[in-house]
């Protein structure tokens, strides 16, 4: 469907107010574009939802799922016997074995804001491998496995209730899209919270004891690197 010039200049003037700088035209289509496809992913979504929740009805316990999906906890893809569907929603095997031997709460399946896996301390504070381990062994931190197939761990989970003067809330590092220059030419990076971080969120954070970690953890290798976009989602942009 094409857009009218009353859609393109609504969406036009809507991210403009959002975003606080002026848009182009095709900056606007563009984004009418990602509406679109984000739409009809959000339909095939609620279609789907629809018939898991009819099987449901039919199997309240809880079900094997026929098609394939996300595990709401690990994120691992899963389907048929590996799968199991209930009203907290779809998890893999292993996730779920861990909810029904009381391992992790099911708050960990409610709020993803609750928790942080050992990907998101790399991310957040280049937390990793024997620093890692360290932390743990010295008791700055606590962790719960998922334990996989055989002596294999499935998923290493940090809750922010097991850990309120470690870790602190998710919302207070954020990252943040920029403009860089590479090479004489413009392109798009993401920024972490620590680059940006104003003196008001660096004293909320001041309380948690890893803040304090960030000297060591930091002085290690980056490994993840920073991705250079030469295009963005308007509805995603600075």
């Amino acid at each position: 469907m094409e857009p009218s010039p009353k859609e393109l200049q609504e969406i036009k003037s809507i991210l403009e107010q959002e975003h606080g700088r002026e848009f182009t035209w095709e900056e606007a289509e563009k984004a009418f574009r990602a509406i679109q496809v984000l739409a009809e992913i959000a339909l095939d979504a609620a279609s789907e939802e629809i018939r898991r929740e009819n099987l449901f009805e039919q199997s309240p316990k809880g079900f094997h799922l026929d098609k394939t999906g996300s595990c709401v906890i690990c994120g691992n893809v899963t389907s048929g016997e590996d799968s199991w569907y209930d009203k907290h929603g779809l998890k893999c095997m292993a996730c779920q074995a861990a909810v029904d031997k009381k391992i992790i709460p099911v708050s960990v399946i409610k709020n993803r804001e609750n928790w942080y896996s050992k990907y998101d301390l790399e991310d957040y504070f280049n937390l990793k491998g024997a620093m890692l381990k360290k932390y743990i062994k010295q008791g700055l931190l606590k962790e719960r496995i998922i334990p996989g197939a055989g002596k294999k761990i499935h998923l290493q989970l940090f809750l922010i209730i097991d850990n309120k003067e470690t870790l602190p809330p998710k919302k207070l590092l954020k990252s943040r899209t920029v403009k860089v220059q590479h090479k004489g030419e413009e392109y798009y990076a993401t920024e972490n919270w620590y680059e940006f971080a104003s003196p008001a969120t660096l004293k909320k954070l001041s309380k948690y004891k890893i803040i304090h970690c960030l000297p060591e953890t930091l002085a290690q290798p980056i490994e993840t690197g920073r991705f250079l976009y030469k295009e963005i989602n308007p509805l995603l942009g600075p």
